[in-house]
This record gives C-alpha cells, structure tokens and sequence, in this order.
C-alpha cells in the first residue's frame, strides 16, 4: 500500500470513530482518535491498546512504523509553515500534527473540523498521485 491509500484509509477510520482533540492518549474513551493514531492504525491495520492507556509507549509504536511516519510526515509536509507550536522537540513531526488537528491557529478562530482534518488527508493524498503519475510520466 502506498502513503496515499493510508491517507485515504485515515479519513474512513476518522469518519467512523471521530477525531480525538481533548484527550491525552490517542485514543479517547469514547473511541474517537488522534489524527496520528488514525494513520498508523491505516498504515499498519491494527491500534494496540497502549493507543487508549500509555501516550509514550504509543508515541514509540508511532516512530517505529515506517509507513505511519511517512503519512504524518506528508500531512506535516502539506500544513507548510501554516502551524506553529511552542516547544518543538524530537517529536515535532507527530507533535505538530496532533497539535494542528486540535488546536486553533489563533485565538479568533477555531481548531478544524473532523470534515477540514479529512479534507486535508484527501488533499494530501491526492497531491502525492499526482506526483506520482508525473513522474511516472
């Protein structure tokens, strides 16, 4: 599977359990998840339960994972300098897209949607076709 079929698979896993924007681990009591849990559970078809109960040990599976940090890493690569965030770390690439899917880029405004957070991972997926059918060409 490619990086954009794992986006594409993200949307119908965010349509389907919601977007987590309030709880720390990746995964909300009420089932709903993190934009960066829903792409590694899209790139590697499973969500071990350190998803729901240990943030850290999840943050690890994330990295781990070859296909879910090239999805996070095209997301990351497509909000451009349109996030920013106090404190960037080692884990600025999963941070700043958990962060973008959450937060409000200003105080006038509000965090994006469920549907502009999936409009994003289609947008995304979309681009990297068409780079691929470019040089493909």
């Amino acid at each position: 599977m490619h990086t954009s079929a794992h986006l594409r698979r993200a949307v119908e896993l965010l349509e389907q359990h919601g977007l987590n924007t309030a709880d720390r681990n990746f995964v909300a009591p009420d089932g709903s998840l993190d934009i960066c849990a829903a792409l590694y559970q899209a790139a590697t078809c499973v969500l071990p339960e350190a998803f729901r109960a240990d943030a850290d040990a999840a943050l690890g599976l994330i990295k781990a994972s070859t296909w879910a940090m090239a999805a996070i890493r095209a997301v990351y690569d497509s909000l451009g300098t349109e996030v920013t965030m106090p404190g960037d770390g080692p884990d600025e690439v999963i941070d700043r897209v958990s962060y973008w899917a959450a937060t409000a880029p200003n105080r006038a405004s509000q965090p994006p949607t469920r549907t502009e957070v999936m409009g994003r991972l289609l947008r995304t997926a979309d681009s990297l076709d068409q780079k691929a059918t470019e040089l493909a060409a």
